[in-house]
Parts: C-alpha cells; sequence; structure tokens
C-alpha cells in the first residue's frame, strides 16, 4: 500500500467487514445435545459492521466507499448484488478459492444477543487489497478490527495515521474480540488511540479492554480517553450513549423509545449517524442525539427490511 493522495476525497471510508448475517429469534437458549427447538423468525441479508455501517451511510446521504472482502462463491456474488444496488460493490476484493464469511446472530428478548461466525475470506484480507487513495478521505471508519487478523496492529496504526496525515478524522471500532480482550489485546487496543479521534466500544467492549469489567462505564471510558486523548463514546444499546472528551467533558444522549425489531447492526447504525452529524457540523451533544435516533430508527425495523436508502425513496432519520 503506497502512501495516499493528498486531496481528500468527501464523505467517509469503511473498513470493515462483509459477510452474510443469519439472524435468528428467539434463542434464549440453545437446545440440549442431540436435540431440536423451533424459532420464530429467521432472516438472511448483507451483514458484517463494514457492510451494515456502510449501508446506513448510504441512508443518511452521506458519501461512502466501501471496502470489504468476499469469496469467490455463490454467497459473495448474491452479496455483491445486494450491494450493488446501494453502490457499495465496486471496491470489495473478490478472493477465489475461499468461502465469503458468515456470522449467525441469536437473538431473543431475554439476553443480549451472541453471535457465532465464520471468518471465511476476512482470514486472509490484507493491507495491499486497500487502494491507497481510500485513505485519502474527510472520514475513515475502520471496523471489525478483532476479526480482521490482517488488519490488526501496527497495519491498522498505519491507516489510521495515513488518513490523519492527510487531514481526515479517524472513527475506530473494535468488535468483541472472540478471545475476550486477554491483556495483549487490551494493551494493543489501548495502544491505537493515539491515532484514533473517536473511539466507539459498546459498554461491555469498553469494560473489558479498560480492564474494568464490573467496574463504572464512564470511569472505563476516561481510562481509554487518556490513552489516546480524542473522544472515547460508549454505545449503551436501549440507554442510549455517553461520551467523554478531551478536557473533562462528559456528555450523554438518550435513545427514544421504540419498539425494537432486531438488535443486531444497531451500533455499526450508530457510528454512522454520528459520523454523519459531525460532518454535518453539528457539535457534540447534538450529534450524539442524531446518532443514538438513527441507531433507534433502524432496530425497530424488521430483519428483511432493514436498510432504507434514498434510492428506494425514503426519508432518512434526521
Amino acid at each position: 500500500m503506497s502512501a495516499p493522495p493528498t486531496h481528500r476525497r468527501p464523505g467517509v471510508t469503511v473498513i470493515g467487514g462483509v459477510q452474510a448475517d443469519v439472524v435468528i429469534s428467539p434463542v434464549t437458549e440453545l437446545p440440549p445435545p442431540g436435540a431440536t427447538r423451533l424459532t420464530e423468525q429467521m432472516s438472511i441479508r448483507v451483514g458484517g459492521a463494514g457492510a451494515n455501517a456502510a449501508l446506513a451511510f448510504v441512508e443518511t446521504g452521506l458519501p461512502v466507499r466501501l471496502m470489504g472482502c468476499v469469496g469467490e462463491d455463490r454467497l459473495g456474488e448474491w452479496m455483491r448484488e445486494e450491494l450493488t444496488e446501494a453502490g457499495l460493490a465496486d471496491e470489495l476484493a473478490v478472493l477465489p478459492g475461499r468461502g465469503t464469511g458468515l456470522t449467525v446472530a441469536l437473538e431473543s428478548e431475554h439476553r443480549d444477543r451472541t453471535f457465532l461466525t465464520h471468518l471465511g475470506v476476512n482470514a486472509d484480507w490484507g493491507p495491499e487489497m486497500i487502494p491507497a487513495d481510500a485513505l485519502a478521505c474527510d472520514n475513515l471508519l475502520l471496523c471489525d478490527y478483532c476479526v480482521a487478523p490482517g488488519l490488526q496492529g501496527e497495519v491498522a496504526r498505519s491507516l489510521l495515521d495515513a488518513t490523519r496525515a492527510g487531514g481526515g478524522r479517524t472513527f475506530f471500532d473494535t468488535a468483541w474480540d472472540p478471545e475476550d480482550f486477554p491483556p495483549a489485546r487490551r494493551r494493543e487496543v489501548r495502544g491505537l488511540l493515539s491515532s484514533v479521534d473517536v473511539f466507539l466500544p459498546n459498554e461491555a467492549e469498553a469494560r473489558a479492554i479498560a480492564g474494568t469489567e464490573d467496574g463504572d462505564v464512564v470511569a472505563a471510558a476516561r481510562a481509554l480517553q487518556r490513552d489516546g486523548g480524542g473522544w472515547v463514546v460508549v454505545k449503551l444499546g436501549a440507554r442510549g450513549c455517553v461520551a467523554v472528551g478531551p478536557d473533562e467533558v462528559e456528555l450523554s444522549a438518550d435513545a427514544p423509545p421504540v419498539t425494537v425489531a432486531d438488535t443486531t447492526g444497531a451500533g455499526d447504525a450508530f457510528n454512522a449517524g454520528l459520523v454523519t452529524a459531525l460532518s454535518a457540523g453539528e457539535e457534540w451533544p447534538l450529534a450524539l442525539s442524531a446518532a443514538t435516533r438513527f441507531a433507534a430508527e433502524i432496530v425497530s425495523r424488521p430483519s428483511h427490511d432493514r436498510w432504507r436508502p434514498p434510492l428506494l425513496d425514503s426519508t432518512p432519520a434526521d
């Protein structure tokens, strides 16, 4: 990957997972070995944090480029067809001989959702598959860090620093670590925060990375903010979000009450709403409120009708 050009493109570049999401609900507990249980709902859709966020950006209207990786198989072909409708397929890397990634999301109103993920081609995704000019952008959202092995550590830092060197702003979302954030991974992530303008963990991730699993989430956010010096925005699901920034600034935003249909991808929608609001020049309190409202709108939609870009004559959430 060569040095990015100096001219920044407006909008956002998203680097993150592109895979199929199979969403099944309700699944409060798995059946015992050898047994079968019936569920009420199942859907399959284009997913991964990268694709989810990019589709959300299409709806908010912020120009977006999606960098991701799929296999040269039927699942990857279907996903490229789906993303083509939103103008997001042109820059995907297509790898022959490997399967496209897939996640099974198990949802229940009685517990937080859980995931089973097959990395597929994402295990082989590397920085050489990302065009250098993709980093010359006003905003870079690097997500799915913990499930993209080839983009971790110093590779991630080089991506973030390239955008910052050109005057762009960097946003970072790790996703949950399949190894549950052991000490080495915590140090690795915290070491990257000096290259990040806005860190976007959820509550469990913030506590785990800060090493305060049972502690106060604001204290965890403050510890992470001191590592990087930028903003840390912790997503709290139905409770909205809390943000801490330079000079001991602390803000929060409540999520509006909605009837939840599907929570998978809520954090990705929040990320898109926040980047869009900040790009439009909104001050932080209003940007946080806009992001929580947008995420609430997305989770109120059924799995088969999740994303409604302007090209489908839908009105984006404001």
